[in-house]
């Protein structure tokens, strides 16, 4: 079984990553969306903020929608859960990793990640510095595709 990290905005290039990884592995897998925050640097910030819940928010029900059908429609998805990375620190972002048994970083290239709100970390310069295999699922979409007029 594979683990497949995509960071995402929470939108449909979310979920087309997905589909396109979980066709081009043909092997069981498990999919971890997520998205970074910076921790907030203001202990008055931390003492009272419930950001931990409100990110949860910023998840649109279609979304949830669209990976309930994702995980219907590909019997080798094995489970699709979504978590936030809250922090300011590659090591802690290895942990974050380590934790899920990351195999692997999705992404597209051109789609990039855009930001949620304010607090939201750049991340594809941070993922491609934690040393695990980023994998441009454009090129994985090319490649399908190719593979499929042959």
């Amino acid at each position: 079984m594979r683990t497949v990290v995509i960071p995402t905005d929470f939108t449909n290039e979310g979920i087309q990553i997905a589909e396109a990884i979980v066709r081009d592995i043909r092997d069981e897998v498990r999919v971890i969306f997520t998205h970074l925050f910076h921790v907030a640097d203001d202990i008055q910030d931390l003492l009272f903020s419930t950001y931990r819940e409100k990110e949860y928010e910023l998840v649109p029900e279609e979304f949830w929608q669209e990976c309930k059908m994702l995980k219907d429609t590909y019997p080798e998805l094995i489970s699709i859960k979504i978590d936030f990375f809250y922090g300011n620190k590659l090591a802690l972002l290895k942990n974050f990793l380590e934790y899920y048994e990351t195999d692997f970083i999705a992404y597209s290239e051109q789609y990039g990640i855009p930001k949620l709100t304010r607090s939201s970390l750049e991340a594809l310069p941070v993922l491609k510095k934690t040393g695990y295999t980023m994998i441009n699922a454009d090129m994985v979409r090319v490649s399908s595709f190719a593979d499929s007029y042959r």
